[in-house]
C-alpha cells in the first residue's frame, strides 16, 4: 500500500487485477471458505518405492514419469518431483500417531489413526526381517508408529502446504531432523523455532535383507525472510489449534515394507 495526496491507494497486483477489485476481494475475505478441520485436511508427501502403484505404467494409478526415490507432492501443478534434486521444505509442527494398516497380503490400506497406541496390540517378529518388531491387533492389522513434520514446500513464489510422515526406520531421520532443528542457533545464542528455517530434502537409496528403497536426506537450506516466518508462524498456530490435520493416505498408498 502507498499514499497519493494523503489518501491510502492499494496498488495492482502482478496477476493484473484492477485495485477496486482487490479492495472489494479484502473487504469480503474468506466468505463462502470453509474453516472447519474436516475441510481443511493437509496432503501427505510420499518417497516413492520400488512397490508404489504410482511407479507401474500397468497400474490405474501409475504417474507419467514417476520413478522409484521420486518425492510425490499429492495435489501439486507438478507432482513428482527428482529424488535427487529434492524440495526445499520449512518445517512448522511436528507430532505423532499411531497409524493402522491392513496388511499388503490381506489387501492393503488405511485404516486410521490413535494418538497413542491401541491397548490391544501383541509385539511379533516380523517373519520378513527378524531385526523388525510388528505391533499387530486381534484383527491382523499393523500399527506403526508415525512422525509427522507438518510444514510448507517452497518453489518459486508459491509455498504449499504439506506433511511428511515418517515411520519404522524413518524414525531415526525424523530424530536426526530433529537434533539439526534442536541445535540451531541463531545470533545472540537465541533458539528458533522450527518455522524460522528451510531444509533441503532430497531421498537416496538404501538395502537391507528385506530389499531396496528410498528414504529422506535432509540438509539445512537457511534461515528464511520475515514474511515466511509469519506464514510459518500461523501454520504452526492452526495444527496447534487442531484447524488443521493431516490428510488420510490416499487409495493405493502405503507404508513400505522395507521400513
Amino acid at each position: 500500500m502507498s499514499t497519493k495526496n494523503g489518501k491510502s491507494v492499494v496498488k495492482t497486483e502482478p496477476a493484473g487485477l484492477p485495485a477496486s477489485l482487490l479492495n472489494r476481494m479484502r473487504e469480503d475475505a474468506g466468505k463462502g471458505v470453509s474453516t472447519a478441520q474436516e475441510d481443511n485436511l493437509v496432503p501427505l508427501i510420499y518417497i516413492l518405492q520400488p512397490l508404489s502403484p504410482q511407479v507401474n505404467k500397468r497400474n490405474p494409478d501409475y504417474i507419467e514419469g514417476a520413478e522409484p526415490g521420486d518425492i510425490w507432492l499429492r495435489n501439486s501443478p507438478n507432482p513428482i518431483v527428482p529424488g535427487d534434486e529434492g524440495v526445499l521444505f520449512q518445517p512448522c509442527y511436528f507430532s505423532k500417531d499411531w497409524v493402522e494398516w491392513v496388511p499388503r497380503e490381506s489387501g492393503g490400506g488405511f485404516v486410521g489413526r490413535t494418538e497413542h497406541c491401541p491397548t490391544d496390540v501383541t509385539r511379533v517378529a516380523d517373519p520378513k526381517n527378524p531385526n523388525k518388531v510388528r505391533f499387530v491387533r486381534p484383527n491382523g492389522n499393523d500399527v506403526i508408529e508415525t512422525r509427522y513434520h507438518a510444514g510448507f514446500v517452497l518453489t518459486g513464489d508459491r509455498a504449499l502446504p504439506y506433511i511428511i510422515p515418517m515411520s519404522s526406520s524413518g524414525h531415526t531421520i525424523s530424530r536426526n531432523w530433529m537434533f539439526l532443528m534442536n541445535t540451531k542457533m541463531a545470533p545472540g545464542n537465541i533458539k528458533p523455532p522450527c518455522f524460522a528455517s528451510a531444509y533441503r530434502l532430497k531421498t537416496k537409496e538404501r538395502s537391507n535383507a528385506a530389499g531396496t528403497w528410498s528414504t529422506w536426506d535432509i540438509s539445512d537450506g537457511g534461515w528464511l525472510d520475515e514474511a515466511s516466518y509469519d506464514r510459518g508462524r500461523e501454520l504452526y498456530e492452526a495444527f496447534a489449534s487442531g484447524a488443521k490435520q493431516a490428510e488420510a493416505p490416499p487409495s493405493g498408498v502405503e507404508l513400505d515394507e522395507a521400513f
